[in-house]
């Protein structure tokens, strides 16, 4: 098997040129940080608030912990339970800029490209959800309120964002917090550890050492079918000749790992930067790759973003994955919704 990544694409906290400099500039940061949060902490920078329930999803750390998942698996719930609800996302590296309707819940009306690869994906999945994305998540979560009239806000990568009030704080970990790195940049953490105690509900992806709760406990599920364009599926134990993967997230380890343990031989592992654009350079490396490959296997947010005469050409399938809930975890966030709703 050939492991192919790009070291140019390694996080620049990792960089060796900033070996000197990183435990400086992390206690910079360090304090920076808390700093800012100290002075929302006494409630010496304002606050805004919305007529509407919110719920933050976040994490401490810079790159991948499965938020955007999480936040699809909140929407469809409570959507279940028949409240209405609107998504409110930065739109990390879109191409435009300022507030920005996504989808009105009826159609979507950006691209990938305009609206960050994250928000198109929830629009996606979500048909009916309204979702918005802008710079200023407070501003943004004022229009989704005005626009939408929506009941409840799920703020995607908000943990950060302290001038928007929410109701409740979820934080994803995929380690326990004594397991956790260090700040950036000589780690990956975007906050103090110290920070968790902000954390209304804490939920983890997989342990580093330590014991948890199980209900804090979050599922990955996958299919064992790939999908494709239209109505075009895979079965996993039926795939043709020589198979890749490639994806450009903030965990590509898990992705891969995941493909081997459903069984998937891979003959080529190819690795992009985290919301790569997939252009003509990215998809020139997938060209010339694809000599030794008859099949690739993505992630649905890479899939997106490549143009369909691509996808067909090159046979690109993308492996399915949900966020699951422990039921009784799932319970104290509804009954918190529904103590939030009746204030």
């Amino acid at each position: 098997m050939n492991v192919s990544s790009n070291t140019a694409f390694r996080p620049w906290w990792q960089s060796p040129w900033l070996l000197i400099l990183r435990l400086p500039l992390a206690g910079l940061f360090w304090m920076v940080t808390e700093i800012r949060n100290l002075l929302y902490d006494w409630r010496w920078l304002p606050v805004k608030r919305v007529p509407a329930v919110v719920i933050s999803v976040g994490n401490l750390s810079a790159g991948g912990s499965g938020k955007t998942l999480l936040v699809e698996a909140f929407a469809r719930k409570l959507i279940a339970s028949k409240y209405t609800v609107g998504i409110v996302s930065r739109g990390y590296k879109r191409t435009t800029r300022g507030i920005q309707i996504v989808a009105d819940g009826w159609q979507i009306q950006l691209t990938p490209e305009t609206a960050g690869d994250e928000p198109f994906l929830l629009a996606l999945n979500l048909p009916t959800v309204p979702i918005m994305v802008g710079e200023d998540k407070a501003a943004t979560a004022e229009a989704m309120v005005k626009r939408f009239g929506v009941q409840i806000i799920l703020l995607d990568d908000g943990f950060q964002h302290r001038r928007l009030y929410r109701d409740m704080d979820c934080v994803i970990l995929n380690a326990t917090p004594d397991h956790l790195g260090n700040i950036l940049p000589l780690g990956d953490l975007r906050e103090s550890r110290r920070q968790l105690r902000r954390g209304d509900l804490i939920f983890y992806t997989k342990l580093t050492g330590g014991e948890v709760n199980p209900t804090d406990l979050l599922t990955f599920k996958y299919t064992d079918q790939l999908l494709s364009s239209g109505s075009t599926v895979r079965a996993m134990n039926e795939l043709p000749g020589r198979v890749g993967a490639f994806c450009g997230i903030g965990n590509p380890d898990h992705f891969f790992s995941e493909l081997h343990r459903l069984g998937v031989k891979l003959e080529e592992e190819l690795i992009f930067q985290d919301h790569c654009a997939y252009d003509n350079k990215d998809r020139a490396r997938l060209d010339s790759a694809g000599n030794t490959v008859d099949l690739w296997i993505t992630t649905q947010k890479d899939w997106v973003k490549l143009p369909p005469d691509f996808i067909a050409e090159h046979q690109v399938f993308y492996l399915p994955v949900e966020m699951e809930i422990h039921p009784e975890k799932w319970a104290e966030v509804l009954a918190r919704v529904e103590s939030d709703l009746v204030r």
